[in-house]
């Protein structure tokens, strides 16, 4: 469903109603990027729009907290589906970024898990220094701060399965809303109605997929 409301919400934005994938018109004058978008949707937008798929850990690569400054002010969507919960801290770095991604009137397709508690939790709000490690079929972080200080963290949590892609923090409602506003991307729609013509009906109040565009 959540794959189903990102291609709703970039219709709804770009052309003013809801279509689904096989009938959005080729706009090759349309650019946009995605960050580990899946295949599913990735592949037909590349067939639609001057699109690229990036990654992190492969080619073609975007790392958020670090972009490349040819990459400014060049995109009309940007798709953020479930990755900003992964980006190590601090993560405002990253929607300062996004925000440079983006023309003037471009729009941040964007999805994270969220709660409806007072703040974010940060999970290892010192990360500088850190590696994963397998022991005794488990997994631990050991992180070094700025400061030197050793750190051992249990009980990680893991989307994708077991080792994969760790959780480094869980957000709220209320501190992404403080994240958009820092980042000058004050123009937010959290998408909460449903679509049952495309299958989209959530039942629940949080962790909704949103567009965001800047004043």
């Amino acid at each position: 469903m959540r794959t189903r409301a990102i291609i709703h919400i970039l219709s709804t934005e770009l052309f003013g109603e809801s279509l689904i994938l096989p009938d959005f018109p080729v706009r090759t004058d349309i650019t946009g990027i995605g960050m580990s978008d899946w295949d599913g949707y990735a592949l037909m937008l590349a067939r639609k729009f001057n699109y690229k798929n990036t990654f992190y850990h492969q080619e073609p690569k975007l790392n958020i907290t670090h972009i490349d400054p040819a990459l400014e002010g060049r995109f009309d969507f940007v798709i953020s589906s479930d990755v900003f919960e992964h980006v190590c801290p601090p993560v405002s770095v990253a929607f300062e970024n996004v925000r440079k991604l983006l023309k003037p009137d471009g729009v941040l397709i964007f999805t994270v898990p969220y709660s409806k508690e007072k703040g974010t939790v940060e999970h290892f709000p010192e990360s500088h220094d850190y590696q994963i490690i397998e022991t005794d079929e488990r997994h631990i972080l050991k992180n070094t701060t700025k400061g030197g200080v050793s750190q051992v963290f249990e009980n990680l949590v893991f989307h994708g399965g077991d080792g994969l892609t760790l959780e480094m923090r869980l957000f709220s409602e209320s501190s992404l809303m403080e994240e958009f506003h820092r980042a000058k991307l004050n123009k937010l729609k959290i998408y909460k109605d449903s679509d049952f013509d495309h299958g989209i009906h959530w039942g629940v109040d949080w962790s909704l997929p949103m567009s965001v565009k800047a004043s």
